[in-house]
């Protein structure tokens, strides 16, 4: 098994996470069978993105950088993927830290019960009773019932089966919305052993109840159709989560 793991950036370094992503990925431990690549996909940043991922991809073969006119994050998950090798893809939320060491052992072992795609456990970096269920809920409902994988549960996905529906679907916002309906086609979901770390960041400071409500408010004007691009402008409030925008 060879595994490529797409790295989407864009002004990443507000989260204090990219290091700790980078050191994570380089250190985790390879399976004698299996091989893995880390593609950095980054778009125009302006605080330094693209010089800590050089620096890391100076001392780490194992990490390409690719710097891209991409204009959302589903499009720099696909530039990462043409240029991918691995028969397995693991799309990296930016802000997400995999199981320590660990954690291409674990897709090796949820891909031996026949599945085409999966993802890990989630958690919080912070303790609120809130994202303990919301952790909860994605888990047990969201993923092992409705069969939709949010990018911060680090998907992976087989080559010829994301291949067969085109990739990542080129939208703004909900892009792991619609890639979990179209994976469902062929199989549901796989749920790893391992537990995913995800930043609370925006939690905390947007308020915990605040953006929450934001969340469900999304989910519900999603359902109804409203424009991608709306959306996530109302969900980034001109933060350039995913997106940047030129006004």
């Amino acid at each position: 098994m060879r595994l490529s793991i797409i790295l989407p950036c864009l002004n990443e370094i507000r989260h204090g996470y990219l290091e700790r992503i980078l050191t994570n990925l380089i250190a985790q431990l390879v399976p004698q069978n299996c091989k893995k690549e880390i593609i950095a996909v980054v778009s125009a940043s302006e605080d330094g993105t693209d010089l800590i991922l050089d620096e890391y991809a100076a001392h780490s073969p194992e990490i390409q950088v690719v710097r891209s006119l991409a204009k959302n994050r589903a499009q720099r998950l696909n530039e990462g993927i043409a240029i991918s090798t691995g028969d397995i893809i693991l799309l990296h939320h930016p802000a997400t830290l995999l199981p320590e060491q660990i954690a291409l052992q674990l897709i090796e072992q949820a891909l031996q019960s026949g599945g085409n795609w999966g993802a890990f456990r989630h958690g919080f970096d912070f303790s609120h009773w809130l994202l303990h269920f919301t952790s909860w809920y994605s888990d047990n409902v969201r993923v092992k019932q409705k069969g939709i994988v949010y990018l911060d549960h680090c998907p992976f996905i087989k080559r010829e089966v994301l291949a067969e529906i085109g990739n990542i679907p080129d939208l703004d916002i909900f892009e792991d919305t619609v890639l979990s309906d179209r994976l469902c086609q062929f199989s549901k979901p796989l749920l790893a052993q391992g537990k995913v770390i995800t930043s609370a960041r925006r939690f905390r400071q947007r308020g915990i109840y605040r953006h929450a409500m934001l969340n469900q408010w999304l989910k519900i004007c999603y359902h109804f159709n409203i424009d991608p691009q709306s959306l996530n402008r109302l969900y980034e409030q001109k933060a350039s989560i995913n997106v940047k925008y030129g006004d």
